[in-house]
């Protein structure tokens, strides 16, 4: 009888303390952090009628579409949600994503109460997607309170504010599901992954952590449909302050690098160098124009050690240097010939590649169109004619899809003509050539589908495509 009652006191103190554990409700954190957060939006002016209007002139339906249009014109300016952001700092200084406000100088900005005040754009970084924009506001803002992304863990309770599909502020719950996330995007990938439904609009949105703090930037979803399946990215809060702190101060990143190349420590690496576990960055290349020539480094070593902290894999050691100021010096942990030695070496800036002018003054009858068999599409290389004639930014890259071919995976998921295909399978796409190297690969694998990352307006998204033959 004693132990019956043991049993029921166990289980009844158990549940009151696992209620305890779970918040209720998160209505009092929310309230506090919707002041903060905004949308962002631009006007848009189009230069031409729509091929529906024209195809309409002189019909009934002509005044029907006239009123879309202030006073009927086609050239009237038309405003558009672009994503999410939130306020950084009581100066004036509102974060979003790069993608959102890529190619342009200024935004509207639309606070929680519903002010809309034009912002300047003054800095973009396209490698982490976070840019910074400008409000000169006559009212208090509410800047976000910073939490510390490196110590947020798997499992740990976020939130997303945002503005999904012009909704205005939408918050909605989810859990961290991985850390460190390498999704191929860009050279300093380093995303948290959460499965609290982000969907268009929400991208330069805040991810909260349960306390109501900064922890990272929603950026990209991963989404067979284009829409949210639970796996999201958000760029660190640690990263994304540094970034921002970088274009306040300078209006660009200078970024630190070593002057090395590396490459990834397989096992068989690891094994035949004796190191202990698979990890660090194996020197491949030394770069004769940069301070590491100075150094006492040497191809064939392994750094496993960055300033004291542990060098976990090949695309972290990127990442470290380029954090760190110019012109300092850094103690680098080196394994050469069973071990370890510690290396100074000075920090280097990191030069963006010169590109050669072109000329875009082209014909539209020089936009050359191949078909991906496979995929059922056809796509064009962003050759000047193609950039002029889809009014694409320059920093666009990828493909530009021209044809879908209907009953065909592509098709059912959702791709459209003008989406950019960026990646296949993880490799970019640039020309033909790199489409045909892919096919090639593809035939010697024997796989079926392909993991495509797509870019649309901006909005990054990946889609797994099943071959048009094996539909």
């Amino acid at each position: 009888m004693r132990l019956r009652h043991f049993l029921y006191l166990f289980f009844f103190f158990f549940t009151v303390q696992a209620r305890a554990a779970v918040p209720v409700s998160y209505a009092d954190v929310v309230e506090g952090l919707l002041p903060s957060v905004v949308s962002v939006s631009a006007t848009k002016v189009m230069a031409e009628p729509p091929e529906m209007m024209l195809a309409l002139r002189g019909s009934p339906f002509e005044q029907f579409f006239k009123d879309f249009y202030q006073d009927g014109r086609f050239d009237a300016p038309k405003s558009i949600l672009l994503g999410s952001g939130f306020v950084y700092d009581a100066n004036g200084h509102i974060i979003t994503s790069a993608h959102v406000v890529d190619g342009m100088t200024e935004a509207m900005i639309t606070l929680n109460d519903g002010q809309v005040i034009k912002g300047k754009v003054i800095g973009r970084d396209m490698k982490t997607d976070i840019a910074v924009l400008k409000i000169d506001a006559d009212m208090k803002l509410s800047p976000v309170k910073m939490g510390t992304s490196d110590t947020a863990r798997v499992g740990d309770a976020v939130l997303a504010v945002g503005n999904p599909f012009g909704l205005g502020n939408t918050v909605t719950s989810g859990i961290i599901s991985a850390r460190s996330r390498d999704i191929q995007v860009g050279p300093y990938d380093d995303f948290i992954q959460t499965d609290a439904a982000i969907n268009r609009g929400n991208s330069g949105g805040p991810l909260f952590n349960a306390a109501g703090e900064l922890i990272g930037v929603n950026t990209a979803i991963f989404s067979p449909s284009g829409g949210s399946v639970g796996i999201a990215f958000a760029v660190p809060s640690r990263m994304a302050k540094w970034v921002a702190d970088a274009l306040i101060k300078d209006g660009t990143v200078r970024r630190g690098r070593l002057g090395l190349r590396v490459q990834t420590v397989s096992p068989e690496i690891a094994q035949s160098l004796k190191l202990s576990k698979v990890y660090g960055a194996l020197v491949a290349h030394i770069d004769e124009k940069s301070s590491a020539v100075q150094s006492n480094i040497k191809v064939g070593d392994v750094i496993i050690g960055f300033n004291g902290k542990e060098v976990p894999s090949m695309r972290s050691l990127p990442r470290m240097a380029a954090e760190m100021p110019i012109g300092t010096s850094v103690e680098l942990t080196v394994w050469r010939e069973g071990k370890e030695l510690k290396m100074p070496l000075i920090i280097s800036e990191m030069k963006e590649p010169e590109q050669a002018a072109t000329n875009t003054t082209v014909k539209a009858d020089e936009i050359q169109e191949r078909p991906i068999a496979l995929l059922g599409i056809s796509v064009a290389e962003l050759t000047p004619a193609v950039r002029q004639k889809y009014r694409l930014p320059k920093t666009a890259a990828g493909m530009l899809v021209t044809s879908i071919s209907k009953n065909t995976d592509a098709a059912s998921k959702g791709l459209r003509v003008g989406d950019l295909l960026v990646e296949i399978d993880k490799k970019g796409l640039h020309s033909f050539a790199s489409v045909t190297a892919w096919e090639n690969q593809a035939a010697e694998q024997g796989i079926d589908s392909a993991f495509l990352l797509i870019d649309r307006n901006g909005d990054r998204f990946f889609a797994v495509v099943k071959f048009a033959a094996l539909n």
